[in-house]
């Protein structure tokens, strides 16, 4: 509302939540429809669109709250007729305050803010699509649930439909992150997903999290976890491990200066050590796929 999105326009899905939400929501005026069972993201985000009447749909997360400019930054984007959707970017001052949460937030930001431009995908976490492209999409499919927006998105331009990524479109994310969950999420999550589209064709590499510097950093993270072992009868073997991590410091070098720019040289430290088992997580998930484990 503070962006200047009028409350009748506002379909919130309350999707068999056990708080007030959908009670705080409907006092503001806004549409609130209520699952009493949850139907899950895909399907409540179709929920959501299909009780949608305006000519674009804007997706937000429940856990992201949206600058106060992003209305009139959407609609001057999509004032472009050549263009079909457009997504936003989480900002550099994260809701979370632990040293997990942090990294894991301003990673996503600093991601985002390397790919604008055209994109091959579509984020739900803050992102607008034409009514018309999203119906002729077919909208979100439950069985790539987890990433069931990017599917989405390499459908729209499958078709010849254009997405941007446009960083000045921002929220704050107030999600907080665990160890756990966030390995979790980074390996079955995401990683099984996106490689189960790489090996279909279908995701293009050189973009997002299939960039050079990902994949370098992911070789250099196996390498590191394989050679340490070896060093317990081979002590040479810890020769290859200090190479692979100035490797990954390398191809990270400018992910590293912007965390140390946000939250100092310790936090810097910290987050780099979580980077590392992102990428270990990331290649758990990909040979996961690519063995069919699970």
């Amino acid at each position: 509302m503070a962006a200047g999105f009028p409350p009748e326009r506002i379909v919130v899905v309350d999707d068999g939540s056990a708080d007030r939400t959908g009670d705080i929501a409907k006092s503001r005026g806004t549409q609130v429809l209520r699952n009493d069972t949850p139907a899950r993201p895909a399907n409540a985000r179709n929920q959501g669109a299909a009780a949608a009447s305006g000519d674009g749909i804007l997706f937000v997360d429940a856990d992201v709250l949206v600058h106060c400019d992003v209305r009139a930054r959407i609609l001057h984007c999509l004032g472009d007729p050549s263009i079909d959707g457009v997504i936003g970017a989480y900002d550099d001052a994260p809701g979370s305050e632990t040293v997990v949460g942090r990294y894991r937030n301003l990673l996503h930001c600093h991601t985002h803010r390397q790919a604008a431009g055209q994109v091959p995908t579509f984020w739900t976490g803050l992102g607008a699509i034409r009514k018309a492209a999203f119906d002729h999409a077919g909208g979100f499919l439950k069985e790539w649930e987890n990433i069931e927006d990017v599917e989405f998105g390499l459908k729209v331009t499958a078709e010849g439909g254009t997405i941007v990524l446009d960083p000045g479109i921002m929220g704050k994310h107030l999600k907080d992150w665990t160890l756990f969950t966030m390995f979790r999420t980074d390996m079955n999550g995401r990683a099984v997903p996106w490689t189960k589209l790489l090996i279909s064709g279908r995701m293009p590499r050189g973009v997002l999290s299939t960039t050079w510097d990902k994949r370098v950093s992911a070789a250099a993270v196996a390498l590191a976890v394989l050679s340490l072992p070896l060093a317990l009868v081979w002590p040479a073997a810890l020769l290859l491990t200090a190479i692979c991590g100035a490797v990954f410091t390398a191809a990270n070098a400018d992910l590293i200066r912007f965390l140390a720019t946000q939250g100092g040289r310790s936090f810097a430290v910290q987050a780099v050590i979580l980077h590392a088992l992102h990428h270990l997580a990331a290649v758990l998930g990909y040979l996961k796929a690519r063995l069919r484990i699970g």
